[in-house]
């Protein structure tokens, strides 16, 4: 990941996933700081100045911010650029990924207090559906380390395709991380799924000189299950791949039961 794309809104989440993400890749890579900024509907002449108002201030925080950030980490000077566009943040992100060579995008999640508070609703969640290039949601309560034990949970079409993106593989060989596959089957069907796919599974190509392992957890509730297992593995970031009304819509759907959700405080990257 050389060239990593982070929008601002310069909240405490916001901050806190720019960190991150320097903290996390250091300064081999490039950062672009990205605001956005909505003209509301008004008149003409009102239109323009309010515009101009709005322009001015995104440039400023941005600078303010640069300023920050190259006094706390001298060893990124000149490798972060700012960018203040106007429109909606998922349009605008969009819009800049499809121009640039951007590598990964890296976001604050608000009321990041679980997975469901953390992207149901928000502009992550939006960003990481419809972008081509992988995602990387940051709780403002996430812990800046480098990840030790990555969680790739999947579902069936993942897991029996050998869906496995090239990028969480060399993710995890540039942490040196331990990599957990974790597919979710239906209640009952633990024993009979879990040997069958299970104890016959052969390592994959892809993660060559990773430490990978499968495992299997049985419930209805994904998001529950999921939890529960990240929770018991001391697991540092979950991954997934994302497709529209597939495996993302039912992790995050309206199943999810808040009060499970709320210990959990990781980061998550998706791949499209």
């Amino acid at each position: 990941m050389k060239n990593i794309l982070l929008p601002t809104d310069f909240s405490p989440n916001a901050k806190r996933a720019i960190r991150y993400a320097i903290f996390v890749f250091g300064e081999r890579a490039k950062y672009t700081l990205l605001n956005t900024y909505e003209v509301p509907h008004a008149g003409a002449p009102m239109l323009i100045s309010i515009s101009d108002i709005l322009a001015k201030e995104s440039h400023k925080s941005l600078n303010n911010e640069l300023e920050i950030l190259e006094s706390e980490f001298p060893e990124l000077e000149g490798k972060i650029t700012v960018i203040s566009e106007t429109g909606d943040p998922e349009s605008v992100v969009k819009r800049l990924i499809d121009i640039a060579n951007f590598d990964l995008v890296v976001m604050g999640t608000k009321g990041a207090t679980g997975l469901k508070e953390a992207l149901i609703g928000s502009v992550a969640s939006n960003v990481m559906q419809n972008v081509e290039i992988p995602v990387l949601a940051v709780p403002e309560s996430a812990t800046l380390s480098v990840p030790q034990k990555i969680l790739f949970a999947v579902d069936d079409i993942t897991l029996n395709q050998g869906l496995f993106p090239s990028e969480l593989a060399a993710l995890t060989r540039k942490f040196d991380a331990e990599l957990l596959v974790l597919n979710v089957v239906s209640k009952g069907e633990l024993e009979s799924v879990g040997n069958a796919k299970g104890n016959n599974r052969q390592p994959t190509s892809v993660f060559d000189g990773v430490k990978h392992s499968f495992h299997f957890a049985e419930g209805d509730n994904v998001n529950k299950a999921i939890t529960e297992f990240a929770e018991s593995k001391n697991i540092d970031l979950l991954a997934m791949v994302t497709r529209k009304n597939d495996f993302f819509s039912k992790l995050f759907g309206s199943s999810a039961t808040k009060k499970m959700m709320q210990h959990v405080n990781m980061p998550i990257i998706a791949f499209h």
